[in-house]
């Protein structure tokens, strides 16, 4: 049988891209002290990625822009929102608490796409699917009780990020649906890369209405004097904007199911990664936890192809 080379270049990319981000998202908070700047380092990282995916339209070679009139480009604003509310919430949870508890948390992210779809996009959810919620739900609420650097702001801010990813695949959705704006966007690179520089939009009031903006002369002094903080942020802007797009070119390789099973080992292989490279707690409760939440996700992934297969 052979073996497709690129296949595996993307998810390998993939899996040490999202692992290497967690990692200097985490050293960028602790050098900026935890969560004092989250929206300010929030918006930097998406600023990098910004300013690479311009970079990318304007090397010879590189990738085509975009052919988009002013109103697609317009429509493409809700997108950007969610994805921003999505970026600043999963920042602010991995530098309020335990990255291995922020990403136990996210792994809910289903039961929350399953909410949004149901109350919002009229989405139905099948008796599978609803049944896969229960050791989703359950396994974070086990995870929780032995969490040494449990936080409620790492926990509301976490289940931000995933009502805003929820709403951010509903977009996404809605705008791949314009056949027009589909066609003159010109690819999935095109796409998060303009989504990107909305969502790099949309932090900025953050950072005023968080108030860190009376302390950016704090800010600006530790940036100046902190070469880890300028390091660690600028390798978390890149690493964040390169394992998502490489993710959606693995996604364009592989069945639907093949990639739910490669986003499960993704976020095990990081829950467990970033609990030793930090020295989290690894108590057995919460890795029972964690073990029963990733399953469930599997399993609501795998439910969810198979009502697609049927409805196709």
């Amino acid at each position: 049988m052979a073996v497709d080379i690129g296949l595996l270049v993307y998810l390998g990319a993939w899996y040490l891209g999202n692992y290497y981000y967690n990692i200097y998202n985490k050293l960028a908070a602790k050098e900026a002290g935890g969560t004092t700047y989250a929206m300010t380092l929030a918006t930097l990282q998406l600023l990098v990625g910004s300013v690479y995916a311009i970079f990318l339209w304007v090397a010879p070679e590189a990738r085509a822009l975009p052919k988009i009139t002013f109103s697609q480009f317009v429509s493409l604003a809700p997108l950007g929102f969610f994805a921003a509310a999505a970026h600043a919430g999963a920042v602010f949870a991995m530098s309020a608490g335990a990255v291995s508890f922020g990403q136990i948390v996210k792994a809910a992210e289903p039961a929350f796409a399953a909410a949004v779809g149901y109350l919002v996009y009229d989405s139905k959810i099948s008796y599978a699917k609803i049944m896969c919620l229960i050791p989703i739900i359950g396994g974070i609420w086990i995870a929780s009780v032995e969490e040494l650097d449990f936080t409620f702001g790492a926990l509301a801010a976490a289940s931000i990020a995933n009502v805003a990813s929820a709403f951010r695949g509903g977009e996404n959705k809605r705008v791949m649906g314009d056949k027009s704006t589909k066609e003159a966007l010109g690819g999935a690179g095109n796409t998060y890369a303009i989504t990107t520089i909305w969502a790099n939009i949309m932090l900025i009031p953050l950072i005023f209405l968080s108030g860190e903006y009376e302390k950016m002369g704090e800010f600006k002094e530790l940036w100046n004097k902190n070469s880890a903080l300028r390091y660690n942020t600028y390798m978390s802007g890149i690493t964040f904007y390169l394992y998502n797009e490489v993710s959606t070119l693995a996604l364009k390789s592989i069945s639907g199911v093949a990639h739910s099973v490669a986003n499960t080992a993704k976020r095990a292989i990081i829950i467990v990664g970033c609990a030793i490279a930090f020295g989290e707690s690894m108590a057995p409760l919460k890795m029972a936890g964690c073990t029963i939440a990733i399953c469930g996700t599997f399993l609501y992934a795998i439910a969810d192809e198979l009502v697609k297969k049927k409805t196709a």
